[in-house]
């Protein structure tokens, strides 16, 4: 080969590799299937989805994604953050549409065909989602037990619905607010990873309404008693006793209301199962409504004619029941 041609062949692989590979100092976007294994393979931005092995749009928070696939969460075992979805409703704006929030990929796609689903997973022709594919013991890739309801599954595994079998919990932060990196209805525990909401055992609640796997409603995961504040005796008659009960919920659909409007969604269910819509100011009303954007902690104040302990039951509109039980009464000091 004389010096010409060597030359031109230099320069000829030297400007195949900037195209391909990111010479030059720029970062490649990975295509199709192994476009990309790591995030140092994408641009500034973006980060590899380990199921797509694509360089996608990465977030940092719920803020930077759309209503469809509103949280800011990682997938399975990627490092970065992406926007994921978490119901076929929302990706369809609320409404009946094509759209699925595929299980392989925690985005909103086209409904699946026989070969479009990506490696594990494969096409259920009834729901146009790609399911975590069976393997030779009849399971999926996480645990093996099936399930689609809470409760279903051993802490520290949890139930993804979209797929219909437990896995396990992924890590996350209390510090973050819920549910941080966990699917719905799961929330985080003080060991820093997804734990899931368990169905509300106690008499208040005779028959559940929720149903995970087609609910957006908001999910209360904490009712612990607390002793009343000083300021509020007088909401009880000197008959009555104030019992005071913390909730702490998240929603997925939007922010919570700036003001307690939202207690017109509270259903309060008394220790013989009796439901009421919560009224403030009648025998139900908040002591303090701090709203974290997405989570919620409202601090219930509660008359009885007793100061023992007592449990009660609680649930908005459209999501899971929750009992707690309060820390004891003091004396109302009402006319």
């Amino acid at each position: 080969m004389n010096q010409m041609h060597r030359g031109m062949l230099i320069a000829a692989m030297t400007a195949a590799f900037a195209m391909c590979c990111g010479g030059g100092g720029e970062t490649p976007d990975g295509g199709g299937t192994g476009g990309c294994t790591s995030d140092s393979q994408c641009s500034n931005g973006k980060g590899c989805h380990p199921v797509l092995k694509e360089c996608v749009e990465s977030c940092t928070d719920d803020n930077d994604c759309p209503a469809s696939q509103k949280t800011c969460a990682k997938v399975a075992s990627s490092a970065s953050l992406f926007c994921t979805c978490s119901s076929d409703l929302l990706c369809n704006g609320n409404v009946v549409g094509n759209l699925v929030c595929n299980d392989a990929t925690k985005q909103c796609t086209a409904k699946c065909s026989a070969t479009s689903c990506p490696s594990g997973f494969t096409c259920d022709s009834t729901s146009g989602n790609c399911e975590a594919a069976a393997t030779d013991a009849g399971t999926d890739a996480g645990t093996g037990v099936a399930c689609d309801d809470i409760g279903e599954c051993q802490y520290p595994d949890v139930c993804n619905f979209q797929s219909g079998f437990c896995q396990a919990g992924a890590a996350c932060s209390m510090s973050n607010a819920q549910p941080d990196t966990c699917l719905y209805a799961g929330y985080c525990t003080t060991s820093s990873n997804c734990a899931q909401v368990a169905p509300a055992a106690c008499a208040n609640i005779t028959a559940s309404t929720f149903n995970p796997k087609t609910s957006t409603g908001p999910i209360l995961f904490a009712a612990a008693g607390q002793t009343p504040e000083a300021t509020n005796l007088t909401f009880c008659k000197t008959t009555e006793y104030v019992h005071r009960i913390s909730v702490r919920a998240y929603r997925i659909d939007r922010d919570w209301d700036v003001a307690a409007t939202e207690a017109a969604k509270l259903t309060y269910f008394s220790s013989n199962g009796t439901p009421t819509q919560f009224t403030i100011g009648t025998n139900q009303r908040q002591s303090s409504y701090v709203n974290q954007g997405k989570e919620l902690t409202y601090n219930v104040l509660l008359c009885s004619s007793t100061p023992a302990a007592f449990t009660a039951g609680f649930r908005f509109t459209g999501g899971n029941e929750i009992c707690g039980e309060t820390a004891g009464g003091t004396a109302g000091t009402a006319p």
